[in-house]
């Protein structure tokens, strides 16, 4: 769209800026522009959340185009959960409807004397009064505004009451439950008084080649819907239909990472069965330019925990929140789910710190007297759903466990630091490394750590495959728990999903089906004429970026290792993970090299800076 919002909260200067049309194609856009962006204008070593901040709202190239799947938008800023770069990625409707207002990205910087929010048009940005939507939940907020900006239409992301009392595990919610949950963005927008962006578009996002792109997007319709696998359980059930199969297999943690597969969750289909869990389930719904349609809305009309148009929660929801927990009754997953889209919580983040509490409790560190009278015992979902209400307002041990496990652990003291399942500060998806070891690799390596999101290197550990169709990115011949030969490979999936994630694009076809056309698409949307190896050293640009950030805000690679129970150290005793440890460091090692990394620090080498054409804004900015 070739527009940048700049906002400072503290003056109320807003200012417009033209995209750069270079910095663009080397950065596609998302979080690639953002780490450039905050790279330049943002000094290291600032407090993640005073005023110095820059939060960006960012798009991509391919958001708000027909293309399948164009819709994510990303939340960029320093991460006050991480110390380092942070990012969260989010779809819905939001994104498409920044681009439709004429805009590329907006930054934020500053605090506001007094709640604020954005309104987003064609024609300009507007800072308005919050006052009266502080304390408000997400859905209310979007209602709220949309009733009386009379705008039906309206697309808003917002903080929520988590997010305002500076919850470092809370996230940016849009579309009244599609969340950028991860790095405590949320905390961030909360920091600055910025209560809201509400975005109201009637443009349309033009692109180079129309009719290209929409034979691009007629393939790919019609080879998803003969596709059998992966596609159709998505397409059936949402991520929710991954769960069984998943858990007992042994790639999904429970009890707080101690245990896995079936057996030691007895009750399992009673949460992951797909059928039984879209019971619920009244509608079907997708994100903007998503033939998939993998989302859903619940209504639970009956029982203890009764909710209305809620979002139907993902895989990783029901891991957080049911096995990670010992917790088996799936309705009140759900009530959770919705609690933490109002609230603004991260899922993933709020599930391992009840899981952590649990055990604290359960080893004597906490007692009721410290819970005010909660009995957080294992599977307890009485007791979970109360102190999930206290994390968010900050009350009581919820006041502890809001930073996350990492700074509860350091809060509680004794021996809670083992029981603490965090690498560099934050919480990780749930997808066990002891089953597919290069999971482990994106844990540790990636500069936002733990992220399951940003690690696609584990998909090599499960067999031949391809990330994309093309012959660079497909993959044959690797054992599973070999350590050696994969950092190449490695790397080569990290750089392509740099470059998909910043073009706007959900992850799911990107590096799952084998047969999204990346560089087709961008090339007819952008008139770029960019070929694959472009668009992998674009990736390599953004990727070295990130992780330059990280350099400059002190943090060492070495030091982001995985807790010894998620090595296997010990192993387990039982199940599919019986007797398993694995060996990150030589495949994190490997993959630094392959990046052009220093193995140990992480540091990028000075000829790779220079290869990236990084050199310069690293020696001005590092």
């Amino acid at each position: 769209m070739g527009r940048i919002g700049w906002v400072d909260l503290t003056t109320g200067e807003i200012r417009e800026e033209k995209l750069d049309a270079r910095m663009a194609r080397e950065y596609i856009g998302g979080q690639g522009l953002g780490v450039r962006l905050l790279f330049e204008h943002q000094k290291k070593g600032i407090d993640a959340l005073g005023p110095e901040n820059i939060l960006g709202f960012t798009t991509g190239p391919l958001t708000g185009t027909k293309t399948p799947t164009g819709a994510r938008y990303m939340a960029v800023c320093k991460s006050p959960l991480t110390g380092g770069w942070g990012d969260a990625n989010s779809g819905g409707q939001f994104g498409s409807a920044l681009k439709a207002a004429g805009w590329d990205a907006i930054f934020v910087s500053g605090i506001a004397p007094s709640p604020r929010y954005l309104l987003v048009t064609d024609e300009r940005i507007d800072l308005r009064s919050a006052d009266h939507l502080w304390g408000q939940d997400t859905v209310a907020t979007e209602e709220i505004l949309q009733s009386e900006l009379g705008l039906a239409k309206l697309r808003v992301a917002s903080a929520g009451p988590a997010a305002e009392k500076l919850c470092l595990i809370s996230g940016i919610v849009n579309d009244r439950g599609r969340a950028a949950a991860r790095s405590g963005v949320g905390a961030v927008m909360g920091s600055k008084k910025l209560k809201a962006v509400a975005v109201h578009g009637s443009g349309k996002v033009a692109v180079a080649d129309a009719a290209g792109l929409e034979q691009l997007r007629k393939d790919f319709v019609q080879a998803l819907r003969k596709s059998q696998g992966f596609p159709q359980i998505l397409m059936k059930h949402g991520t929710c239909g991954l769960t069984g199969t998943l858990v007992t297999g042994g790639a999904t943690p429970i009890k707080n990472w101690l245990l896995a597969g079936r057996q030691a969750f007895p009750n399992l289909d009673k949460i992951a069965d797909g059928d039984t869990v879209i019971q619920y389930q009244t509608k079907k719904y997708g994100c903007a330019n998503c033939p998939i349609a993998c989302g859903g809305i619940f209504n639970v009309s009956k029982g203890a925990y009764p909710v209305g148009e809620a979002h139907k929660p993902e895989y990783e929801t029901i891991g957080a929140f049911g096995t990670l927990c010992m917790n088996d009754d799936l309705a009140s997953i759900i009530k959770m789910n919705d609690m933490c889209n109002r609230s603004g919580l991260d899922t993933i983040s709020a599930g391992s710190v009840l899981a952590f509490a649990m055990e604290c409790f359960e080893k004597g560190l906490i007692s009721r007297s410290d819970t005010d009278g909660i009995e957080l015992t294992w599977g307890n979902k009485e007791a979970m759903i109360a102190m999930l209400d206290k994390i968010t307002l900050r009350q009581g041990l919820g006041d502890i466990l809001a930073d996350g496990v990492q700074v509860a652990a350091q809060k509680i003291g004794q021996d809670a630091e083992a029981y603490a399942m965090h690498v560099g500060g934050q919480e990780p998806g749930l997808h066990n490394a002891l089953f597919l070891p290069s999971r482990g690799t994106g844990f540790v390596c990636d500069p936002t750590p733990g992220r399951h999101t940003a690690g696609p290197m584990a998909r090599i550990d499960g067999g031949p495959g391809a990330f994309g169709p093309y012959p660079e990115l497909q993959f044959s011949g690797y054992e599973r728990y070999e350590y050696k030969s994969k950092g190449p490979v490695s790397a080569t999936a990290s750089r392509y999903l740099q470059s998909g994630a910043s073009a706007g694009v959900c992850l799911f076809p990107l590096m799952f089906f084998g047969d999204f056309p990346l560089r087709e698409f961008l090339n007819a949307a952008t008139g770029w004429d960019m070929a694959l190896e472009e668009l992998l050293q674009a990736g390599a640009r953004i990727q070295t970026l990130r992780q330059s950030f990280n350099i400059r805000e002190g943090i060492q690679s070495a030091d982001l290792k995985l807790p010894p129970r998620m090595a296997g150290q010990p192993p387990q005793e039982d199940g599919p993970l019986a007797g398993v440890s694995i060996d990150i460091e030589s495949l994190a090692a490997e993959y630094r090299r392959a990046m052009g990394w220093d193995p140990q620090s992480g540091r990028p080498h000075e000829g790779t800076l220079k290869d990236l054409g990084l050199a310069p804004l690293v020696e001005r900015h590092g």
